[in-house]
């Protein structure tokens, strides 16, 4: 499959054969803007033999943690990887439409959300892994699709380095950079954001770097406004997203993300290196005013050979917030193909 970009905006018809207006980026440099993605024809999905898992909601034990999970709907499984200090929450209801063509399953990592699980097992991004796979042996699943948001989207990656036989599709969503480049551009493009804050927002940045579990309810509701101030194009559709914080989270979110970063840095070299090895069909979206920049999504995307890049515009870390029917249609064109 060759590699394809595509952009995506507001004015587009969010059902299959859409995108009647694509349009080259200046932002896309080295790649040409396509009408359609893939190529892919609007067809029904093939329907799956695949149970349903029952109970639909619970905790299975895994590796020595207990991690909860929510399944919604019938069919090929989907199973989501949410981002760092996040739970499956905000992926709802927002993604939830789905349902009614594959099997979604949600759950939270160890240690976070309604997850329990001790951080100091979770030193290395391995364990994410194996968990991930311990989850599909464990309802039976000979193939799944990943979709990994953030640095859910990382773990997504290693997952298909170690297990791509059990892979069907792979959809990245403003994964986190691979490249240590991108990470200097996206501090830089987060301080110029802050810079434009007014100087109350500023004053309490300070604050809001602490631990959330000592926050005031007041203050996390102020914290939240300026984090979707540096992370969406519309802060406003920021307050549509679950930011409940469990005591899991709260009690162990700066050990985990630690501890994984220590091991992601060990890893990034043999990550890079291995992405060229990726074979399952991926797909990229990525929001133009996330402040993880594009070119960390095009650098992905350079390297996996059967990928394509969606870039959704008007929209920061969370597309599919931000522009859900764009973002739908793109995971169903997808899916589809």
């Amino acid at each position: 499959m060759s590699r394809r970009t595509v952009a995506i905006h507001k004015d587009m018809h969010p059902m299959c054969n859409s995108y009647p207006h694509a349009r080259k980026s200046p932002l896309l440099l080295m790649f040409f803007m396509i009408v359609a993605l893939a190529g892919a024809a609007c067809r029904s999905p093939d329907v799956s033999t695949t149970k349903a898992i029952t109970p639909p909601e619970g905790v299975k034990d895994i590796n020595g943690a207990q991690l909860y999970y929510k399944a919604i709907g019938k069919g090929q499984p989907l199973v989501f990887l949410h981002g760092s200090g996040g739970s499956h929450r905000y992926f709802l209801p927002h993604l939830q439409t789905l349902a009614g063509e594959y099997q979604l399953l949600f759950y939270d990592q160890r240690g976070t959300g309604l997850s329990n699980g001790r951080p100091d097992l979770a030193n290395t991004i391995d364990q994410f892994v194996e968990d991930l796979e311990a989850l599909r042996l464990t309802f039976g699943f000979e193939k799944i699709s990943l979709i990994g948001h953030s640095w859910g989207a990382i773990i997504a990656l290693f997952y298909a380095l170690k297990h791509q036989d059990h892979l069907d599709k792979l959809i990245l969503v403003d994964p986190v950079p691979v490249a240590p480049m991108f990470l200097i551009e996206q501090n830089q493009t987060i301080k110029q954001r802050v810079a434009r804050l007014s100087p109350e927002m500023q004053q309490m940045l300070t604050t809001c770097q602490g631990s959330s579990a000592e926050l005031r309810s007041e203050v996390r509701t102020e914290c939240l406004k300026i984090d979707a101030a540096l992370r969406f194009y519309d802060p406003a559709k920021a307050l549509t997203i679950d930011t409940t914080i469990d005591k899991n989270t709260a009690r162990n979110a700066a050990t985990i993300n630690s501890l994984i970063a220590t091991s992601f840095t060990r890893k990034r070299r043999d990550l890079d290196a291995n992405l060229k090895t990726i074979r399952v069909p991926t797909l990229l979206i990525h929001g133009d005013f996330d402040p993880i920049p594009i070119g960390a999504s095009e650098y992905i995307h350079q390297r996996i050979p059967a990928s394509q890049l969606v870039i959704m515009q008007q929209s920061g870390h969370f597309p599919f917030v931000e522009q859900p029917e764009m973002f739908l249609a793109a995971i169903r064109t997808f899916m589809r193909a």
